[in-house]
């Protein structure tokens, strides 16, 4: 279980919900934000997002400082996505809608708005 508090910056319960279901764990996401190999504002005012290869993916953990000047971490994630998380399984259904006719994307959009 990841904890709100962890290598002394605040985990938003976001981050914590994207972690689990990531199947991203909480020591490395904050390896991550705590040696990245490149970092830069993030797309939001007052964010940075923090990059860190490991292996064949990179993690990307975008963090925020509090009114208290407290780092809270807000999201992170793993790309590619790791194999059988909600993330991969949303890339895989993306691969086959950008490959199908237009009668298949038909197909694929109803199936989706259906919940199948």
């Amino acid at each position: 279980m990841s904890e709100r508090l962890y290598g002394g910056i605040v985990w938003t319960n976001h981050a914590l919900e994207r972690i689990d279901q990531r199947g991203l764990s909480q020591s490395l996401a904050y390896q991550a934000y705590r040696y990245p190999d490149s970092s830069y504002p993030g797309k939001k005012s007052g964010t940075t997002e923090y990059l860190k290869r490991v292996q064949n993916s990179t993690i990307t953990v975008i963090t925020t400082q509090s009114d208290k000047n407290e780092t809270l971490v807000l999201s992170c994630w793993i790309d590619p996505p790791l194999f059988g998380t909600e993330d991969y399984l949303k890339k895989e259904q993306y691969k086959k809608y950008r490959k199908a006719g237009f009668w298949g994307k038909v197909f694929l959009t109803v199936r989706k708005q259906l919940g199948f």
